[in-house]
């Protein structure tokens, strides 16, 4: 069966001047150096599975630390020589110009084809409408910095740049987007997963006395053998912040799984998001913080089987040894193909390189870089 996304092309985003990575497989591991793009693909494909949503967005500005913070400001006309917003998502960190090259990412060649371009552009504001606005020019008055966001599947709109300061604003064009479904389901596990259980939640109420709960239990006994349920509780006032909790042979009573470390709570975060993956995308950065090399095999395994029976695609991020052969002696036993891609950069240009199960086996038993 074809991936979902079987080519990615990324253009004019972040730290990628251009990227094209051919043939991606069920399960990817992509390793590289700092600074060669490993985050910015998986922000990429966050951006092209939502449409561009403005949460997503939101999202990734604010693990960037990129975003305003909590500041509560009114939209207001833009003035050229103001902060762009989201001028770290444009290659080159430009500032604000209708002229700048736009981003565009693209899938091709599998089960999902989109295409989506974000370009910069003036307009006058009408609420209510979807975010069209009309189309003004620089020096206009009462222009208003907007994202402008092409659609192969979900058509044109903007999103006012200015909102972004506007918590109230911003929550209501979120909702209104909200309306539409995304291209690809999609999980993102961020390198920090694990540190607050109480953001999973959500994910729990899904699955919880299901299946995929018993898959979450499998996978945390990976590292734990001893632990036999696990659970979400709290939430239910308005100080009541919702904790993971459980029950482990051995102990009189359940137990905050933050008392078990990071390495089971960074897995607790992962086998969660895995079966909320049902039929889309798992993204993963930085998937070995916090797991020992002895249990990351079995990690993979997990990820494996599961990426199959679930229909699952995932793409992960490592800089860690250590992970791409537990990658490899998984990938070597499965019957989906796992796909490693190393990104190099030279100059301005970074540029991928695959291994396929065969080739992958011949790098790490020679112990041939490819990090």
């Amino acid at each position: 069966m074809k991936p979902r996304i079987a080519k990615l092309t990324i253009e004019g985003f972040r730290a990628i001047r251009r990227l094209e990575i051919d043939s991606l497989g069920r399960v990817n591991l992509i390793t590289g150096k700092n600074n060669t793009g490993k985050s910015s693909v998986l922000e990429a494909l966050r951006l092209l599975a939502s449409g561009a949503s403005p949460t997503v967005i939101l999202d990734i500005l604010r693990l960037r630390e990129e975003d305003d913070g909590e500041a509560e400001k009114p939209p207001q006309a833009f003035a050229e020589e103001g902060l762009f917003p989201l001028c770290g998502l444009f290659h080159g960190f430009p500032r604000f110009s209708p002229k700048s090259n736009p981003i565009l990412i693209a899938s091709q060649g599998g089960r999902c084809d989109v295409r989506l371009s974000m370009k910069m552009s003036l307009h006058r504001r009408a609420l209510g409408n979807r975010g069209k606005g009309k189309q003004v020019f620089p020096g206009e008055s009462g222009a208003i910095a907007a994202l402008d966001v092409d659609d192969s599947s979900a058509g044109s709109r903007s999103l006012w740049l200015s909102s972004f300061s506007d918590r109230d604003f911003m929550a209501s064009q979120a909702r209104v987007w909200a309306m539409d479904e995304p291209h690809i389901p999609c999980e993102f596990v961020s390198p920090y997963g694990g540190e607050r259980t109480a953001t999973l939640g959500t994910l729990w109420d899904k699955i919880a006395l299901s299946d995929g709960e018993k898959a979450v239990v499998e996978a945390l006994r990976i590292i734990d053998p001893s632990i036999a349920a696990v659970s979400m509780v709290g939430g239910e006032g308005p100080r009541q912040s919702r904790r993971a909790i459980v029950r482990a042979e051995g102990l009189p009573r359940p137990v905050p799984l933050r008392t078990f470390g990071d390495g089971l709570n960074r897995l607790f975060g992962i086998a969660l998001s895995l079966v909320n993956a049902k039929d889309g995308l798992l993204l993963i950065d930085e998937f070995e913080n916090g797991m020992h090399h002895t249990v990351q095999t079995d990690v993979w395994r997990a990820i494996f089987r599961l990426a199959k029976d679930l229909d699952i695609q995932v793409v992960a991020t490592s800089h860690s040894w250590d992970s791409i052969e537990a990658f490899q002696k998984a990938a070597s036993e499965a019957p989906e193909e796992g796909v490693l891609i190393r990104l190099t950069r030279k100059g301005q240009d970074i540029i991928p390189t695959l291994f396929r199960e065969d080739e992958l086996a011949i790098a790490t038993r020679d112990r041939i870089e490819v990090r």
